[in-house]
């Protein structure tokens, strides 16, 4: 990662921060929660590639309250345990779907893929059953630092 991509990344994450602390976001319920009560959330730029941000969230335990920054917009999305997810059942499975982005799509192209699947997706399985689901991307208010 270039240094200009780490300062802008670095900036977005703080000011995640700040608005969960005691902005726009301090009263917002963060829909994933892990084992231990935690909300883990990672942050992400939407012209990074889909590849580093699965990465990341994976580095967090797998499931995680996501913030992607695009120029005029920030998106929440959820990647949330499948198994205790309500309506997963009814989101489109990813594995079957041949029409889905690859690893080597931006999380910008992501996103715009997930804008048309109202009912969300179910990701590949990685391990046994372990599928995350991820309900429809949220647009959300965000104050800038």
């Amino acid at each position: 990662m270039n240094m200009e991509i780490a300062s802008e990344l670095d900036k977005f994450r703080n000011s995640i921060n700040i608005n969960l602390a005691v902005g726009a976001l301090a009263d917002e319920e963060l829909p994933v929660v892990n084992n231990d009560g935690h909300h883990p959330v990672v942050a992400a730029l939407s012209d990074e590639l889909l590849a580093v941000l699965l990465g990341r969230i994976e580095k967090v335990g797998g499931y995680a309250n996501v913030f992607v920054s695009s120029e005029n917009r920030v998106t929440m999305l959820a990647f949330i345990d499948s198994s205790c997810a309500i309506g997963a059942a009814e989101a489109e499975d990813l594995a079957s779907d041949g029409e889905r982005p690859g690893v080597d799509a931006t999380v910008e192209t992501f996103l715009d893929y997930l804008m048309m699947k109202p009912n969300g997706v179910r990701l590949p399985a990685r391990l046994d059953d372990e599928r995350p689901y991820i309900p429809a991307p949220k647009d959300i208010q965000f104050a800038s630092v």
